[in-house]
């Protein structure tokens, strides 16, 4: 009597277990058909089965992240793919317009002339941008070898200075600085050095209103250069923003900025074990980097 009743348990117990499993398989199909964010679920308590379904739903929520990152990486590409179109575009655009008024006979030579410097400023612009990109990519793709070695960041940000000090005052811009002499060298790559102060001050420059302030000096053992323009184009909702790739403040993308500068920049920093944040306060946009791996004296 005793062993029927255990094989009748045993027999009710596989009929269940293979219930659940069939309807488990079934259920399984139709999420798979249909793509959905639904589980799998027991019609009937059963321990084993229900470990296995456990864990079959811990893999479908992983395909619907996977899911949900790739659709979101596709939009993400296709917007890139949009801005990128429509930067080259645009000094494209002008640079066949005005080679086309070179082939008119009634434009003057003055004029002429006019039209081949804005076509040599256009393709200067194209050459930017598509540096740009390629850097861009490379630094993505961790293709860009940094040569280290002992830099003076205040000379080179003197050197940068320079550079930009005709176009900045051309500009009625003004321009304080706060400039710590006799700072310990920094271990970087004097190339990337070079080309975040250049992109900071690109963009301090092209945003800027009329003031400009620069500071570098040692805060708590550390380097830390600073760039400030005053500026009405960005908004407090657009700082979470600013380091994204394409993210500009222009929102007509006149093709006067890409929006990679400061993308570029941010890499290229935390690329030499960096630190940068960026700041609102009222009208005053600031960019700080802290140098971290300053050489031992």
């Amino acid at each position: 009597m005793v062993t029927e009743c255990l094989a009748a348990a045993l027999l009710f117990l596989y009929v269940k277990s293979r219930m659940n499993i069939r309807h488990a398989i079934k259920e399984l199909k139709e999420l798979n058909a249909q793509d959905s964010n639904q589980r799998l679920k027991l019609h009937s308590p059963d321990g084993s089965v229900e470990t296995l379904l456990c864990e079959i739903n811990g893999l479908l929520e992983q395909k619907q992240q996977q899911a949900i990152a790739y659709e979101a990486k596709e939009r993400d590409l296709r917007k890139q793919i949009a801005n990128i179109s429509h930067d080259l575009r645009t000094p494209l655009t002008s640079i066949i317009g005005y080679t086309q008024l070179l082939r008119d006979d009634r434009v003057t030579a003055e004029e002429k002339m006019e039209y081949v410097d804005i076509i040599e400023s256009k393709a200067q612009t194209l050459q930017t941008l598509i540096t740009s990109f390629y850097d861009l990519s490379r630094l993505e793709a961790n293709e860009l070898d940094f040569q280290l070695e002992p830099v003076s960041l205040h000379t080179i940000l003197c050197n940068v200075l320079v550079a930009f000090y005709q176009d900045i005052t051309g500009k009625g811009i003004e321009m304080e600085l706060d400039l710590e002499e006799n700072l310990p060298p920094v271990i970087a790559d004097r190339n990337a050095v070079t080309r975040i102060f250049t992109n900071l001050f690109q963009n301090a420059f092209r945003h800027g209103r009329s003031r400009i302030r620069v500071s570098q000096k040692m805060t708590d053992h550390r380097i830390v250069t600073a760039v400030e323009n005053d500026t009405d184009e960005i908004a407090p909702e657009d700082m979470e923003h600013i380091f994204d790739r394409f993210f500009t403040s222009d929102r007509m993308r006149t093709g006067q900025n890409t929006g990679l500068g400061l993308t570029i920049v941010k890499k290229l920093v935390e690329g030499l074990g960096g630190q940068i944040t960026a700041g609102l306060e009222e009208d005053r946009f600031c960019i700080h980097i802290t140098w971290v791996n300053l050489l031992k004296g």
